[in-house]
């Protein structure tokens, strides 16, 4: 497979900036390969590298030991392991390196390694909070972190939103979760104290119908996160609607015509026949005949059947994916998928923690 090769600045930048700083280089790049993943680092992008694959590990070498080096350099490769790989290059104008620049390479490639290692562990981390940020955004959800008087002390950029997106939810100035509706928030003080009784089960309340919206209070964290003592957890989460799908892609996850992708839609919404017969300009009967039809290729056997399967299926609602694919890619059952948050209290009471905050 051919490597892809992407050229940045950041974050290497400082640590090229002082190495060239300490050997009077010129210029200062570095080159990191991990899987079919290479990229490089460099205070100069436009420059050309000569190969440096045959390079062994941990030795420094001069340009007249690298072929088609055709300027002064000193390149070291460092390997943290098998399938990672780094080189490090400084190029000058000068004549030559000192004998001492190799020397301080040398030095550095233990410290390398390790580095470069990191950097990598900590690049996949953050692939893959991002994935899991992107799965519970397309859920419809965000998580909040509050204390006993519902002050957040950390939330996600999806719960940022939500509250962001919700006229009757809110933040007050120090940063508290407040509602305009003097009932929701009496309910919510209410609720709130009852979540943290000893062995008190979650606690869900339901700020908007349609489309549905809920906050769910859960127990705090076990064990706490340094430096961060939130009182509970909270789940806010509002119902995603089938409507918002791409229609074709949607139509094509269930193997539906256009007419029963635009019906299953509706029905996904929680609107009745009737409803779904105003809004899309039908008679009941070719309402109630097309749902007949839908039910049947869905292997569905009412509305209720169709809203249950439909959050579990809506990964699959890509554009591109083959009938294979989806296939390979089906997903298990997510407890965020559900229309409500019945499933998040089962969830919660099978793995509550044994200690409380």
């Amino acid at each position: 497979m051919c490597s892809a090769t992407r050229r940045h600045r950041p974050p290497w930048g400082a640590f090229l900036d002082a190495l060239i700083a300490l050997t009077r280089a010129q210029a200062a790049h570095l080159r990191i390969a991990a899987g079919s993943d290479t990229l490089t680092y460099s205070t100069d992008p436009a420059a050309t590298l000569p190969p440096l694959e045959g390079l062994r590990t941990g030795r420094v070498y001069g340009q007249g030991e690298i072929a088609g080096a055709t300027t002064p350099l000193r390149a070291l490769r460092v390997s943290p392991r098998g399938d990672m790989q780094a080189w490090l290059v400084i190029t000058t104008t000068r004549p030559e390196f000192d004998a001492i620049d190799g020397v301080k390479l040398s030095n550095l490639a233990p410290h390398l390694a390790q580095a470069v290692e990191t950097w990598l562990a900590l690049a996949g981390e953050r692939a893959r909070a991002q994935q899991s940020a992107r799965a519970a955004q397309d859920l419809g959800a965000g998580w909040l972190w509050l204390d006993a008087t519902a002050r957040v002390s950390a939330s996600d950029d999806g719960a940022r939103a939500l509250i962001a997106a919700t006229p009757a939810l809110r933040l007050t100035l120090d940063n508290r979760l407040d509602f305009r509706d003097a009932t929701l928030a009496r309910d919510l003080r209410r609720r709130i104290d009852r979540a943290l009784l000893p062995g008190a089960d979650p606690q869900i309340l339901t700020l908007e119908r349609s489309p549905l919206l809920q906050l769910s209070l859960l127990p705090g964290l076990a064990p706490r996160a340094p430096g961060l003592e939130p009182t509970l957890r909270a789940l806010l989460r509002r119902a995603p609607s089938a409507r918002h799908l791409a229609q074709p892609a949607l139509g094509a996850a269930f193997d539906l015509k256009p007419s029963e992708t635009r019906l299953a839609a509706l029905l996904c919404d929680g609107l009745s026949l009737a409803e779904c017969a105003a809004h899309l300009g039908w008679t009941i009967e070719t309402t109630r005949s097309c749902s007949k039809s839908l039910f049947a290729r869905t292997g569905t056997r009412s509305q209720s059947d169709l809203i249950r399967q439909n959050p579990h299926q809506r990964r699959l609602v890509q554009p591109g994916l083959t009938a294979a694919d989806r296939a390979l890619r089906a997903p298990q059952p997510l407890h965020l998928g559900a229309q409500t948050c019945e499933e998040q209290l089962a969830v919660a009471r099978r793995h509550r923690p044994a200690s409380r905050v």
